[in-house]
């Protein structure tokens, strides 16, 4: 029988505490704190897990004239995909969280049709 380290079980207990008193709560939280008017709501799991597994076109580390350092990732698409703004923000993210650096992103578009592809800020 495995056992969590004390500092991991405080922690559940806390979250579980938390939520347990959100339910009461969340309401007013959402509307006098957030200023959001909620007419409709839904649980959703909150077990988001997910592994994901990149490997971008091209991707370097660089300097501009100016001296600003970020991760330069640069895609290649043949063909226009509606779901590639949300994998470029997927990249975006795992990106700044390995390199601790901004990241400046471009989608090559090697096809002859309109581009669907939005410009977007993660």
């Amino acid at each position: 029988m495995s056992q969590r380290p004390p500092g991991k079980r405080q922690v559940n207990q806390y979250d579980k505490a938390i939520k347990e008193n959100l339910e009461i709560t969340l309401p007013l939280i959402i509307k006098e704190v957030l200023r959001l008017e909620i007419v409709e709501s839904e649980e959703l799991p909150d077990d988001i897990q997910h592994t994901k597994e990149r490997k971008p076109d091209l991707l370097k580390r660089v300097t501009d004239r100016e001296g600003n350092r970020f991760v330069l990732q640069i895609e290649f698409q043949s063909k226009n995909e509606s779901e590639m703004v949300y994998r470029m923000c997927e990249y975006q993210t795992m990106l700044m969280r390995k390199y601790k650096l901004p990241v400046r992103q471009y989608v090559i578009c090697l096809h002859f049709s309109t581009p669907t592809i939005r410009r977007s800020r993660c």
